[in-house]
């Protein structure tokens, strides 16, 4: 380390910034995590439903499957030996329909050629004998899915990053990043941090960050608030794991679905309605400069006309978080036993940012735009979490002893 220069500046203490901060720390002699909140996990990472995913929903051969894969085991690792509440549930997805059947056995494929292990798909009569109150023709069972409290986790992540080195400077929001050949600046409200290389995992800001290096021009974020609604009723729970309907392959959201969590209880959703802010947690909460930020720019107008099955699903979401019963409806698709009185809207509400090409495309897959002392992550969509110590140690591998970033499967990630 050049003297008063950090050998790597990270921005965002979520999981993935935690993850990278705990795995480079381990390497370089001084590693600063930046994050602007009171605490680490503050917005995505501490807002999902906890579920770690089991890797047969990526397209296999892609590093985001990999990833998957490795991160689902590394986590359950993790977890277990840091005594982080986590609890392998298993996950069942349900064809409700025949001519859902196929797609099952399309996941099962995926899943194997991934490295899933003990995929199955079992008829409703089995189903029921686990999980008695599912409905439905048949499911795909993944008995590595598990759930796991997300914030725990976060904050555990964040503790091993401290020991071994890590600093985590809470309350320090970035408003500029400069570069030049010897160094590059990162700007918070309080002070300037010089680094040989700065690590952007900002989440929700992460596109807002990476144009003041002069990358991300060609998307856009469009924030989409997830809701809940939580299960009250006496006696066992409505289920025992986590029960998915078959996916839309239209969206890369996966719509309403039951989740026993950590506590107890089973959650229903979320679902994915466009949210009027980044941080627009409240149904009528709007900020007007994220609002011109996304209406302004060509990306969000395409997606709404190229994707017109995208359309019926927004306004179908829409519906639901305006409807309790129209969310009911979609619910009792795949299980029995709710009733209007048996639900209520959880307080539990999270964003998630959907990025957009220029071109109004959709981006499911991991994103990464890089300066020559800057990695800029535009997109860790789900299964993001899951993949987090993984995806570390893979940046990491990237990384020489000078700070520089040369991964070696660029061709894997768009925007690398």
């Amino acid at each position: 380390m050049k003297p008063g220069i950090y050998d790597v500046v990270i921005i965002g203490a979520g999981i993935v910034g935690c993850a990278l901060a705990r795995e480079l720390a381990s390497r370089f002699d001084s590693v600063v995590l930046l994050e602007k909140e009171a605490a680490v996990g503050f917005h995505t990472s501490g807002r999902n439903s906890g579920v770690v995913h089991s890797g047969f929903n990526p397209k296999p051969g892609t590093l985001k499957a990999r990833l998957c894969v490795q991160g689902s085991q590394a986590l359950r690792l993790f977890c277990a030996e840091r005594d982080v509440p986590c609890e392998q549930v298993g996950t069942w997805v349900v064809a409700t329909s025949e001519p859902e059947v196929p797609h099952l056995y399309d996941l099962k494929s995926r899943g194997e050629k991934n490295g899933v292990p003990g995929l199955e798909i079992l008829p409703i009569g089995q189903v029921r004998e686990q999980e008695p109150n599912v409905k439905g023709i048949a499911a795909l069972f993944s008995p590595t899915g598990a759930i796991v409290d997300s914030k725990a986790l976060t904050q555990a992540v964040a503790e091993d990053a401290r020991r071994r080195g890590a600093n985590i400077h809470l309350g320090e929001e970035v408003v500029d990043i400069k570069e030049n050949e010897r160094e590059i600046e990162v700007r918070t409200q309080r002070r300037v941090y010089r680094a040989q290389q700065v690590i952007n995992c900002a989440g929700l800001y992460a596109d807002r960050l990476a144009r003041k290096s002069g990358l991300a021009r060609d998307y856009v974020l469009a924030p989409f608030r997830g809701e809940y609604f939580v299960i009250n009723r006496p006696g066992n729970p409505i289920i025992h794991s986590m029960v998915y309907h078959v996916p839309n392959p239209v969206v890369p959201f996966l719509g309403v679905h039951l989740t026993k969590t950590i506590a107890g209880s089973v959650l229903i959703g979320p679902n994915a309605v466009p949210a009027f802010g980044r941080e627009a947690y409240g149904k009528w909460q709007i900020s007007i400069r994220d609002m011109f930020e996304v209406l302004r720019r060509k990306g969000f107008w395409r997606a709404l006309i190229r994707n017109r099955a995208l359309m019926k699903i927004a306004w179908r979401e829409l519906r639901n978080s305006c409807s309790k019963r129209h969310f009911l409806q979609e619910a009792s698709e795949l299980v029995e036993g709710l009733t209007p009185e048996s639900i209520s809207l959880s307080k539990h509400v999270g964003i998630r940012p959907q990025l957009l090409r220029s071109n109004g495309e959709l981006v499911e897959d991991l994103v990464i735009e890089r300066t020559p002392r800057s990695i800029h992550i535009l997109n860790v969509v789900s299964p993001g979490m899951t993949s987090s110590l993984a995806f570390a140690d893979w940046v990491s591998r990237g990384l020489t002893d000078d700070c520089r970033w040369e991964p070696h499967e660029q061709g894997e990630l768009a925007g690398v």
